[in-house]
């Protein structure tokens, strides 16, 4: 090429693949996507070369070690930034070829909100994450607009864990609120997601299964998670599907619920004692309508639309 011809791609963004990889081929070009200035962080610990100290996350072949040291040091609070953590494949029927989950309990500050956190797989049992010890979280979200997704949540080395707590206190110290957690997956933990006082979450496409407390939970320790928009997810075999006493204002909808023996009604499947003004529309009970007057009963509060059981309208 002549010294007078420029290359008619100088200056223009790698182009992109298709599919997300943790390659310099494949990889996303911060540059390109997301909020202008957002900057794209990768996290691998079954890369041999991955590394937190001093290594500043953006090349996908030198990956980071762990999403903490990515949230602490290197994501910026609402600036669009994005974490993505590559597969493995942990899970109990799996081969062992990327055999290492995550294994930590990570506290995103209030000073980190607007971040994402993406597990990079076909499908959440791919990015398997479990807490780093007994009666640990998995992920404590304590900022504003956090978006979660495509992770499996389980227990697996360790005991009576929670999945996703969201909690909000006073706005400095714990500020979780308007947090989505999408397509993930949540299993044999004590509790999925927990929830104190934090407002506006959306959950959605996820599954919940043999979660041995609850599935969804309002502590109260603080206050209740009102204005939850919770909708088509899968619940199966949980204690308690939804412990969402005195809760407000929240719409479930298009959700699932199986109750493997409901003839024991020994687990619940909606319970939203003492709160008001929420409906429940379009959701499917595994339960004849007498048995879901034990197991999902209708506040007189709330306003319960087309519910469907075995053998009619709830």
């Amino acid at each position: 090429m002549g010294m007078n011809v420029f290359d008619r791609n100088a200056g223009f963004a790698a182009g992109q693949a298709q599919v997300l990889g943790f390659d310099k081929d494949t990889g996303i070009d911060s540059k390109s996507y997301g909020a202008p200035g957002s900057k794209i962080f990768y996290v691998d610990p079954n890369n041999s070369q991955a590394v937190d100290l001093g290594n500043l996350g953006e090349d996908p072949t030198v990956p980071l070690a762990t999403i903490q040291y990515a949230v602490t040091n290197l994501v910026r609070d609402h600036m669009g930034d994005t974490i993505y953590v590559g597969g493995n494949d942990a899970w109990q029927y799996a081969p062992g070829n990327r055999p290492l989950p995550i294994q930590e309990s990570v506290v995103i500050p209030p000073t980190k909100g607007g971040i994402r956190i993406v597990g990079v797989s076909t499908n959440p049992l791919g990015v398997l994450w479990e807490a780093a010890a007994n009666n640990g979280t998995c992920l404590t979200i304590d900022a504003i607009d956090v978006l979660v997704e495509g992770f499996a949540f389980v227990e697996d080395n360790f005991t009576n864990t929670t999945g996703i707590f969201i909690e909000w206190t006073n706005g400095t110290t714990e500020a979780g609120e308007n947090a989505t957690v999408r397509n993930c997956y949540f299993y044999d933990l004590d509790y999925g997601i927990s929830l104190d006082f934090c407002w506006y979450n959306q959950i959605y496409n996820c599954r919940f299964e043999t979660c041995a407390v609850a599935a969804i939970a309002n502590l109260g320790i603080t206050g209740d998670p009102d204005y939850l928009s919770l909708h088509n997810c899968d619940f199966f075999a949980n204690a308690i599907a939804l412990d969402l006493n005195d809760t407000d204002d929240c719409f479930i909808h298009d959700n699932r619920f199986t109750v493997p023996d409901p003839t024991a009604l020994t687990a619940t499947m909606i319970d939203l004692a003492g709160g008001s003004n929420s409906q429940v529309a379009n959701n499917y009970l595994s339960c004849t309508t007498a048995q879901a007057d034990v197991i999902a009963p209708k506040d007189a509060n709330d306003f319960w639309v087309y519910n469907h059981c075995t053998d009619g309208e709830h």
